[in-house]
């Protein structure tokens, strides 16, 4: 429980562990890199629009109103502005699980969730569209997760999903999660903790927690006040990145009720066979996490639907300036602009391909013309 060794040992905590400071210089790295592709295309469009037609003078313009680039102005994304992006996909998956039939368990939407989140630490949403990758992270949590759901049924109700767009996408996500789908999550470690909790306070070992004090409803009350922060705080923040499942779970744990967790941390430490000294160090800085990570799930509020919504149409205009830079191919030549976003399978500039390059040109124009969607991204 101390030092998660069996955990230490997983793909999670090898590829998936940072500090907040080494967190923050991934993903600064992963929009600067975009940013500069993004201005890479814009130049090359600039130029082709130039050299196509003269009245352009130099501008690129986008095709919606009041959105025109030019070649040393571009309106790329900001880190912060990116991760809200992210965030907002995050919701998205778990509003799409809670509305399918049958519905998805909560620890496959999650696997869904943190897919996403680690897909997005490497790539920015300024070239990969979270909303196209959304249905394809909650298909693979799935297959992952060993729920057996056919790709024709778990499509069914899904509007403008086809069984073809989550196939193309999925390598793409796959190689953003270097192919590592084993997520660990602390939900199963606070069922765990619970049952423990109990044979316990039934052995007496758990303090005034005990038969005569009702051990059993405030146990499973703490224990499904943690749950939820599980499903939601610990989902929307960093908290998998930056703490192991078991620090999570007992953090939720504390932050439901502070003195059960720390008489059941108590008696686990007593029952180390270790010196005082070592003990005693070990404690110290096992409670200094958990408090870390509690206040890091406690910080975590929903955002206020209207200033969301205001604030995501806002990052849109810019998100769809950089969704159309980057299907310019650096490599193509002034007459051949437009190509496929790379990574993408769907929709692109292929030969024998015209059906679906013809259905994405009529999606992009639909979804330029529509400018008063519901949560100001989609």
């Amino acid at each position: 429980m101390i030092l998660d060794d069996a955990y230490r040992k997983s793909t999670q905590y090898r590829q998936w562990s940072y500090t907040q400071e080494k967190l923050a210089e991934i993903r600064q790295n992963t929009n600067d890199v975009a940013c500069i592709r993004l201005r890479e295309k814009a130049r090359i469009a600039v130029a082709a629009e130039s050299t196509q037609t003269s009245s352009d003078e130099g501008s690129f313009s986008h095709g919606r109103e009041g959105v025109v680039l030019t070649d040393g102005d571009i309106q790329t994304l900001k880190a912060e502005e990116e991760l809200k992006i992210v965030d907002w996909a995050c919701m998205k998956i778990i509003e799409v699980s809670g509305a399918m039939e049958p519905r998805i368990p909560s620890n496959i939407t999650a696997t869904a969730i943190q897919y996403l989140r680690r897909f997005y630490l490497t790539n920015s949403p300024m070239i990969h569209h979270p909303k196209q990758l959304v249905p394809c992270a909650l298909y693979l949590a799935t297959k992952a997760d060993h729920l057996y759901l056919p790709l024709s049924k778990f499509i069914d109700g899904l509007e403008g999903v086809s069984e073809e767009s989550i196939k193309a996408r999925e390598s793409v996500l796959l190689q953003g999660l270097r192919f590592a789908l084993d997520v660990r999550h602390p939900m199963k470690g606070l069922v765990g903790g619970c049952i423990e909790m109990h044979a316990m306070a039934e052995e007496g070992r758990l303090g005034g927690i005990s038969k005569a004090t009702g051990f059993a409803s405030r146990i499973d009350s703490a224990a499904d006040q943690a749950k939820k922060l599980l499903v939601t705080a610990a989902q929307m923040t960093d908290a998998y990145f930056l703490y192991t499942p078991s620090q999570i779970w007992l953090a939720a744990l504390t932050l439901a009720d502070r003195e059960l967790t720390e008489t059941y941390l108590e008696r686990k430490l007593a029952d180390l066979a270790s010196p005082e000294a070592a003990a005693t160090e070990s404690r110290t800085k096992l409670v200094s996490t958990i408090s870390a990570c509690a206040r890091l799930l406690e910080s975590y509020r929903l955002p206020d639907p209207h200033t969301q919504r205001k604030e995501l149409r806002r990052i849109r205009r810019k998100l769809d300036i950089c969704q159309n830079l980057a299907k310019v191919d650096i490599e193509a030549s002034p007459g051949r602009t437009f190509t496929s976003m790379e990574g993408e399978g769907e929709g692109g500039d292929y030969p024998g391909r015209p059906t679906k390059r013809r259905k994405l040109e009529v999606e992009i124009s639909q979804e330029k013309g529509d400018s008063s969607d519901s949560d100001g991204v989609v």
